[in-house]
């Protein structure tokens, strides 16, 4: 938890001191728009905007692995039960074997 505080902490003040060397106002043109702003926020604004976009295409992915992970979840639930019911069966047959009843 340290570390991430840490990290968080040396993150800020990187970003902070991009920002007071890039506070030079730009105008952004796009298409039919054009609007004055600085230049960190159009830095800061773009980057963002890039990890939505990046997010957004890798979401079908996590979803479908994350669906595989359950399935398997259950499966492995399945699997474990069964294992315990073939060993109590095990565990019965070899009682009755030597004479004794099963637990």
């Amino acid at each position: 938890m340290q570390v991430y505080l840490v990290t968080a902490l040396i993150l800020a003040v990187l970003v902070a001191t991009f920002a007071v060397q890039n506070a030079v106002p730009v105008t952004v043109k796009f298409l039919a728009w054009n609007f004055q702003s600085s230049l960190v926020v159009v830095i800061l604004l773009s980057g963002g905007l890039g990890a939505l976009a990046s997010a957004l295409v890798s979401l079908p992915q996590a979803v479908r692995a994350w669906a595989r992970l359950r399935q398997r979840e259950t499966e492995v639930a399945r699997l474990e039960g069964q294992v315990r019911r073939l060993e109590d069966r095990v565990a019965a047959e070899a009682g009755a074997a030597r004479g004794q009843p099963g637990e």
